[in-house]
């Protein structure tokens, strides 16, 4: 796409007729900055080589490719172009399937003078302006959303812990996170860590992961009430997905998510895994990785048993990777899975380092394989290291 410093609204004119090109092109170019294309080929070249065209203008008669076909191709080459149809066919059928495959704006019948097509062109041009003014909006709406949530919405790791590094990141695809992190403090030697991926991404999926974490907060408090226990995971698992099944049903939405408590005294971690991906476990005994997984379904698909929970033994210098699948199923340009190979080669050459400069090479690395900062999904990590 070439650079546009032009103050004229910039349209592409696609006929096979020479001379209907040119008389259009004498009178056009005085208000217009007029590109033209004798085919269909030729036009949607023009659109990947010196797009993008507030409006795109295309004969129906054209030989190999005919208007209809042309326009609903540029659809996902310049789907913010309005588009407009010429035709000597006067045809309610042809003029049908023109709006309904080509999203055809106007259509105009052969002749059409000079006066006409301009009148339509500006009144396409208007409706390209008000849908640019509407896309910036909504684009400046989802960025104070993204900063609400990623101001309000997304906690910080505990601090005063005795014995033990935290460090998370929630990176958004799209302004704002369909990935959650949460964590619970219960006293400077216990705490929970829970990491959420909603189906989707965008404001949707953010908006229901608001909801979970409020759930989410609402049951614990709930469980905790009247006794000096703390609610196990399992039945804050057993009771959250209960409790938001219905819910999520009706919005067609479920929610990946593991949730895993922390007793620094006991030297224990109790997790639920809910359909996420795998936590990772570094033990510094065995100098090795394994992966933490359980048998539980997603939050939002019926259980069909128990929420089951399950404990290991840590001991000091082990380390827990908690993420979602936003890090594991990054893709580099040759279409290779971050997770396929070079994920486990990253994180074997990591465990001596703290929690803070583990999770920043880990994401500068994988921002290195995908080899650009925009991600596919969204991406959430949390470490937690025993010091």
């Amino acid at each position: 796409m070439k650079n546009i410093t032009t103050t004229k609204p910039r349209i592409l004119l696609v006929d096979d007729e020479p001379n209907i090109l040119a008389s259009y092109g004498r009178g056009l170019r005085r208000n217009w900055d007029l590109i033209t294309a004798s085919n269909g080929d030729d036009g949607l070249r023009k659109i990947r080589e010196e797009g993008p065209f507030s409006v795109i203008v295309a004969d129906f008669n054209m030989p190999r490719m005919n208007g209809i076909t042309f326009l609903a191709n540029t659809l996902t080459l310049a789907p913010e172009s309005i588009r407009m149809m010429l035709t000597g066919e006067g045809d309610f059928h042809i003029a049908t399937k023109a709006v309904n495959e080509g999203h055809i704006f106007r259509f105009m019948t052969k002749p059409c003078s000079l006066e006409n097509l301009e009148k339509a062109l500006l009144a396409s041009y208007r409706q390209y302006q008000l849908q640019q003014v509407e896309k910036e909006a909504r684009q400046q709406e989802i960025q104070i959303a993204g900063h609400i949530q990623q101001t309000l919405l997304l906690e910080a790791p505990p601090e005063g812990m005795d014995g033990v590094e935290l460090a998370a990141i929630s990176i958004p695809s799209q302004s704002v996170d369909g990935d959650f992190i949460d964590f619970f403090k219960y006293s400077s030697t216990k705490f929970d860590v829970v990491v959420g991926d909603v189906m989707g991404k965008g404001v949707h999926a953010a908006l229901v992961g608001a909801g979970a974490r409020n759930r989410l907060s609402r049951t614990i408090w709930s469980l905790s009430r009247g006794t000096t226990e703390d609610p196990l995971p399992s039945a804050v698992m057993q009771t959250l997905g209960d409790t938001m099944q219905d819910q999520l049903g009706q919005l067609c939405k479920f929610i990946t998510m593991v949730y895993a408590r922390f007793d620094l005294l006991k030297n224990t971690l109790t997790y639920v895994d809910a359909g996420h991906v795998p936590t990772l476990w570094y033990s510094s005994a065995r100098k090795e990785w394994s992966p933490l997984k359980g048998r539980n379904f997603p939050i939002g698909i019926p259980m069909v048993r128990a929420a089951e929970q399950f404990e290991i033994t840590f001991q000091q210098d082990d380390l827990f990777l908690f993420y979602s699948d936003g890090l594991s199923e990054g893709r580099n340009p040759h279409g290779w899975q971050y997770g396929d190979k070079q994920f486990m080669q990253t994180i074997c050459e990591l465990p001596k380092f703290s929690a803070e400069r583990f999770l920043g090479r880990l994401v500068d690395d994988f921002k290195k394989f995908i080899g650009h900062d925009q991600f596919a999904d969204d991406l959430t990590i949390v470490v937690v290291r025993i010091s």
